[in-house]
Parts: C-alpha cells; sequence; structure tokens
C-alpha cells in the first residue's frame, strides 16, 4: 500500500513511538490522552500502512516485530527534529506541562530527587518527573529505548554511544546508630567491623559488593544477615538495631541526620563510587532536555544556577 505524504496522518508516527516505548495499547493510550479503543484502533492504521503486525502480545507486553525495530530508528530521529524545531520557541518551563523520565538506582534517587523537586517547584512549576528504577547490568538501554530521558547512575554503567557528564567521586562509609555497643567513641576497628551483623543494599544485577572483594583480598568477610532490595529500608534498620550498614557517603550525608545515625570509614580499603549523568545524542539539542540537564546539573553543584 503506498501512502503520500501529503494524506500521511503525522500523528501516527508519535503513536509508533509511544508504542515502542511503553509497549502496551493502554498504556501507550494513557500517554497520548486517547482511549484505548482509539490507541487500538491507531494501531490498526499503522499495520495496515506498514503491511506488518509491528508489535505482538508477549504476556503483558507487546514486543516489537522486525521491521518495527527497524524503524524505530528513522521515525525516532524524525520526531526528534521536528520537536527541536517546535522547541526553539515554544519551551517555557514556568508553564510547561512536561513529564520527564528520569532513570535512577535508589543511592542516585537519594542524592538527587529531594533537592531537585525543591527546585522544580521554582522553575518549572507544572512540570512532573517518571522515575524509572533502572538497577542491572545494562542500564544505558533505557536511554536507547526512549524508556527514559536522562539517566543519573554509575557511569562505568552507561556506553560510549551515550552523551554524558562525568560528575564526582563517593567513598562509601558505614552507618551505625549512637550508642551500638561495639563501637567506642566513633572509632570502627576492622576488628569491629568484622564481629558485627551487617545489612546491604543489592540492586539488581548485583552478587557480590566492593567492600567483600576488599575484605577478599586479605583473607577476611563479614557476615551480612540481611540483602535487601531497597536502599531506603537500610537506614531504618540500623536505627532499630546494631547491624552496621555501608553506603555511599552522599547517601549517608541524607539519612544521617533526619534518623540520627552515625557515620564512619570503612575499616578496608574500597573503590570509589563514580557517578555521572547520561542522556542519548536524540535528545542533545533539544530544549526542554537541554533545561533538564541544567536543572539536574545545578543541584548537583556541577551547573551554572540559570533557571
Amino acid at each position: 500500500m503506498r501512502t503520500e505524504l501529503q494524506n500521511f496522518d503525522l500523528n501516527l508516527l508519535l503513536a509508533f513511538e509511544t508504542l515502542f516505548i511503553e509497549r502496551g495499547v493502554t498504556r501507550a493510550g494513557n500517554v497520548l490522552g486517547i482511549t484505548q479503543a482509539a490507541m487500538s484502533n491507531t494501531l490498526r492504521r499503522l499495520r495496515t500502512i506498514f503491511n506488518d503486525p509491528l508489535f505482538i502480545k508477549e504476556g503483558n507486553r507487546m514486543e516489537p516485530t522486525a521491521l518495527a525495530l527497524e524503524l524505530s530508528g528513522p521515525i525516532g530521529d524524525a520526531l526528534k527534529e521536528m520537536r527541536q524545531i517546535l522547541e526553539v520557541e515554544s519551551f517555557n518551563p514556568k508553564k510547561s506541562r512536561t513529564i520527564f523520565r528520569i532513570g535512577l538506582v535508589d543511592y542516585s534517587a537519594a542524592i538527587l530527587l529531594p533537592p531537585l523537586l525543591e527546585r522544580l517547584k521554582v522553575t518549572g512549576p507544572h512540570i512532573s518527573l517518571d522515575l524509572v528504577d533502572i538497577g542491572g547490568e545494562d542500564e544505558a538501554r533505557f536511554l536507547e529505548s526512549g524508556e527514559v530521558d536522562l539517566i543519573f547512575s554509575r557511569f562505568q554503567d552507561v556506553t560510549h554511544k551515550e552523551s554524558l557528564i562525568r560528575l564526582y567521586e563517593m567513598r562509601y562509609v558505614c552507618l551505625y546508630r549512637p550508642g551500638h555497643p561495639l563501637i567506642v567513641n566513633g572509632e570502627l576497628t576492622l576488628d569491629t567491623f568484622l564481629k558485627a551483623d551487617h545489612v546491604h543494599y543489592y540492586p539488581q544485577g548485583m552478587v557480590t559488593t566492593v567492600v567483600d572483594e576488599a575484605l577478599a583480598q586479605v583473607g577476611k568477610s563479614r557476615r551480612i544477615v540481611a540483602r535487601l532490595f531497597s536502599l531506603s529500608l537500610v537506614p531504618f534498620i540500623v536505627n532499630g538495631s546494631d547491624m552496621l550498614a555501608i553506603v555511599p557517603d552522599g547517601v549517608a550525608q541524607c539519612v544521617a541526620g533526619p534518623l540520627h545515625l552515625s557515620i564512619a570509614p570503612v575499616p578496608v580499603e574500597t573503590p570509589l563510587l563514580r557517578l555521572a549523568v547520561a542522556w542519548h545524542a536524540r535528545t542533545e539539542n533539544s530544549a526542554g532536555h537541554v533545561w533538564l540537564r541544567q536543572q539536574v546539573l545545578s543541584v548537583l553543584g556541577q551547573g551554572k544556577d540559570d533557571q
């Protein structure tokens, strides 16, 4: 079926991109603000135009066909160019109701979100954030697929295909409750560290930790009695027990005060945690995305404080 450009509904390209990102008719319809029936009809039109199913239901997701995967790049590029043309004059953060998607893991969320949300109250009062857990070994795929607009995570988890700004390094520290029976005058020795019970956060895909790898190099090991899927639970467990927890220094500074916890250096040398902000090249010059990156970098102390 041949379709002339003048007869082609360009909204179908936006629908295709949304389906490719959301992998579901209902979810795509919600994003576009149309009913499930209307979204299903749009998918039928796309299938007719391209003479291909494009998206096939597998479980609770609509997975792209080979042709849809092939089309995703050119369609994404075309929409990127159109958005850049429209956003040059139209993006106004004070009035915009854009929903930006930020990919985070627990420790980076604790550092970024409180100051960023406070900043957006002033700089983008109607802008919303959709936060996506990207924990795992292939975080960059979230940028490639368009599931997120920006990632704040360990820079070693982002490939060379993405644009990124390396930020700062954080050391790991130990959280404990004041009055811990094994820690006297705030001095945490290696012997005390090994005698204590530990709780540790394991992001998706993590099977070991830099602390345990460092201990193994000197022939030591610690007792981890709780392996948690969420970093947010760790300080509360430490607060109500005699367990110790190793967390990045930036996270420790966020939670120690409100929860009345103490911080001590880890009594074994560990690698530093290196953080970066990353985004896909297709959003490099998009006015809204440029503004978002400025806000993120500013609250992380890495950018100009332009609003």
